[in-house]
């Protein structure tokens, strides 16, 4: 997952960053039990996702 994480913006598109948003919805799932590094993880996502995908090269 950390090659995608650390994408720049222009290499971004929409399937990636729904890809992401699925991960990191899995590990919302997960509640409680998503701690340390899923937690980290999570948060990763939620910023890179922050970007909107209008803005995102196609």
């Amino acid at each position: 997952m950390q090659p995608v994480l650390d994408l720049p913006i222009e290499q971004r598109n929409f399937g990636i960053t729904s890809s992401a948003q699925r991960v990191h919805a899995a590990l919302q799932a997960e509640g409680r039990r998503c701690r340390g590094t899923a937690a980290r993880l999570r948060e990763e996502i939620e910023a890179f996702t922050a970007t909107p995908t209008s803005v995102l090269v196609r």
